[in-house]
């Protein structure tokens, strides 16, 4: 199903769309879609974030603007006047918030308090708040692809850190007048995400090895656990295609981003493996095991299909592809700018 007009059936013409984190790895994706969708239709659209944007999409504007400053995040809202928000911005790693939850808990929970603070000037706009399916922790014990009907029970920082935001989010913004869109997408992958995530870090030491920058011997954590993944294309559609039906959406709405075909990591990793252009070993490194593992996470996305007819459109073949692709093309970048 294509995705909607930025207008919305019978909605208002002008939409203002923000993206804060706009300039990490779901943001590069989702900037050219909206931007795509926003032409000829009176839209804008901008995005925010800690660092220079690159190849911002034509007719995107950007400032780098940290949620840890209060003041000019709150200008530049009072400014741009946002009808609708993206909330992507924040720590996403498991690994890292383990290492470093004072960090999380600022960044993931003190800049989204500042951003509630700073849609306080906009009234009646919609707060898309990416939120995770990690947040369902150890309710995966059920051992099935779980809705949104139950109840999280978060098992790590970065998890408890969504999860405070989804609740601060349900008491503060009924108070000033925004409506709230909860979305907790699960695993994905796609060109331009960093080696701190499983198949990201399988494709860049494949690409080294293939290089002969390194033995040809990969490291890994836990194999076993079963994980929902997603190309991130499919995911930056879900957004955009929630964005675009805002005016439908109730207030306080959830929806799953998730395919619901759980994979072990280890069948990632052949099927990786069976793209490699050289032979390579496989050794377990005690320090990429995570030690709160969750044998199976998978997430059920029927209400979202129901809302706005999306589905997965990616093949596992073309996201495996490209994942592998990109790590071979950044590297060749790197090896010619180095």
């Amino acid at each position: 199903m294509s995705a909607p007009s930025l207008h919305g059936s019978g909605g208002p013409v002008g939409r203002r769309i923000l993206v804060t984190g706009a300039a990490g790895f779901v943001g590069g994706h989702v900037l050219p879609l909206l931007a795509t969708m926003s032409a000829g239709a009176g839209d804008c659209v901008a995005g925010i974030g800690r660092g220079r944007a690159p190849h911002l999409p034509e007719g995107v504007s950007y400032a780098a603007i940290d949620l840890l400053d209060e003041a000019a995040l709150s200008g530049f809202v009072a400014r741009f006047r946002p009808t609708a928000i993206l909330h992507l911005a924040g720590l996403a790693s498991v690994a890292d918030s383990a290492s470093g939850p004072g960090q999380t808990w600022r960044v993931n929970v003190n800049g989204l308090m500042n951003l509630v603070a700073a849609v306080e000037a906009v009234p009646g706009c919609t707060f898309f708040f990416v939120s995770s399916g990690e947040v369902y922790g150890s309710a995966f014990l059920a051992g099935h692809a779980l809705s949104e009907a139950v109840e999280p029970l978060p098992r790590n920082t970065y998890a408890r850190s969504k999860w405070v935001g989804e609740q601060l989010l349900r008491d503060l913004l009924p108070r000033i007048g925004v409506k709230l869109v909860v979305l907790r997408p699960f695993n994905h992958i796609g060109p331009g995400q960093d080696e701190r995530f499983v198949v990201a870090s399988f494709a860049g030491q494949i690409a080294r090895i293939e290089a002969g920058l390194v033995p040809p011997c990969l490291e890994v954590g836990n194999l076993s656990s079963y994980r929902d993944f997603l190309d991130v294309a499919d995911v930056a559609n879900a957004y955009a295609d929630l964005i675009g039906r805002a005016d439908a959406l109730a207030d306080g709405s959830v929806f799953n981003i998730s395919s619901g075909q759980p994979r072990t990591i280890a069948s990632v990793l052949e099927d990786l493996r069976a793209r490699a252009r050289v032979p390579f070993e496989i050794r377990i490194a005690p320090e990429r095991v995570r030690p709160t593992e969750i044998p199976l996470a998978a997430g059920d996305a029927g209400r979202l299909h129901a809302a706005t007819g999306w589905q997965p459109r990616v093949s596992w073949d073309a996201a495996l592809t490209r994942v592998l692709d990109d790590a071979r093309a950044r590297l060749s970048d790197a090896r010619k700018s180095g």
